[in-house]
C-alpha cells in the first residue's frame, strides 16, 4: 500500500482526503502543520509528501526544505499561488512538482499515483552520461566531473529524461507530459522555472543544457 504524508491546516480538508485517499486504497497520515509534517517525516516511511504552502507554525516550503535535510522523498506542493517566483521558491526548497487551488481530488490524486510510480521506475535505468555529468537514476545520484551533485527527485526525472534523449532537441510541451505528467494542469513556465534551478546546481555541467528559443531545450553530449 502506497503512503501519504497530507499536511494541511484546514482541518475539512484534511478529513476529506483522507476518506477520498484511504477509499483509493491510499495509507494517508495527516499532519495540521508544517512542523508536525516534519516530525511525521522523519519517524515514518512514506512514498509521497503533500504539503500545504500556507500552513501555521511552520509553512510548506519551510518544511519541506526541513525534510530535504533527512529525506529524498517526492514532495508535492498545494498552493493558491501560482506565478513564476512562486514557482521557483517551491522548487527551491526541494518540492519535485505543484498544484494550484482549487484542485480536484480525482487529479490530485492521480497526481500522487504518477509520482509514486515515476520515482519508482527511475530505479529500473542505468547510469546515464553526457558531458562530464552521471546520473544513477535509481540511488537519484548525480555527479559533474566526479564531484557530487544534490538534486531533487523531479530535477533527477528532468536530467533523466534530458540524458536519455541526448543531442535531440525537447520542446517545453514534450518535457512537461513527459517528467509532470499529462495530468499536470500547470504551463511551460514549470519547465523553465526548473530547468534554471537545475542549470544552478550543475554548474560547469550546466554549459551542456541549452536553451533552443522558442522550442526549448537540448542536452549536448558535446561541449563546445
Amino acid at each position: 500500500m502506497d503512503q501519504i504524508l497530507f499536511a494541511d491546516d484546514e482541518k475539512n480538508l484534511r478529513q476529506t482526503v483522507y476518506d477520498y485517499f484511504t477509499a483509493k486504497g491510499f495509507g494517508v497520515t495527516l499532519a495540521e502543520n508544517g512542523e508536525r509534517a516534519v516530525a511525521a517525516a522523519a519517524e515514518g516511511a512514506f512514498d509521497l509528501v503533500v504539503l500545504d504552502v500556507m500552513m501555521p507554525v511552520m509553512n510548506g516550503l519551510e518544511a519541506c526544505t526541513e525534510i530535504r535535510r533527512f529525506s529524498r522523498v517526492p514532495v508535492l506542493f498545494l498552493s493558491a499561488l501560482g506565478e513564476d517566483e512562486d514557482l521557483l521558491r517551491g522548487y527551491g526548497a526541494g518540492a519535485d512538482d505543484y498544484v494550484q487551488k482549487p484542485y480536484s481530488l480525482a487529479v490530485l490524486c492521480e497526481k500522487c499515483r504518477a509520482m509514486i510510480a515515476r520515482a519508482r521506475g527511475a530505479g529500473a535505468q542505468g547510469i546515464l552520461t553526457a558531458a562530464g555529468i552521471a546520473l544513477d537514476p535509481g540511488k537519484m545520484e548525480v555527479t559533474v566531473n566526479g564531484g557530487p551533485v544534490a538534486l531533487t527527485a523531479k530535477e533527477c526525472r528532468l536530467l533523466t529524461f534530458l540524458m536519455q534523449n541526448k543531442n535531440i532537441v525537447l520542446s517545453r510541451d514534450t518535457l512537461l507530459n513527459e517528467v509532470w505528467g499529462f495530468g499536470y494542469e500547470g504551463d511551460t513556465r514549470a519547465v523553465d522555472a526548473q530547468v534554471k534551478l537545475l542549470r544552478k546546481k550543475l554548474g560547469p555541467g550546466a554549459r551542456a543544457l541549452r536553451t533552443v528559443v522558442g522550442v526549448g531545450y537540448v542536452l549536448k553530449e558535446e561541449e563546445k
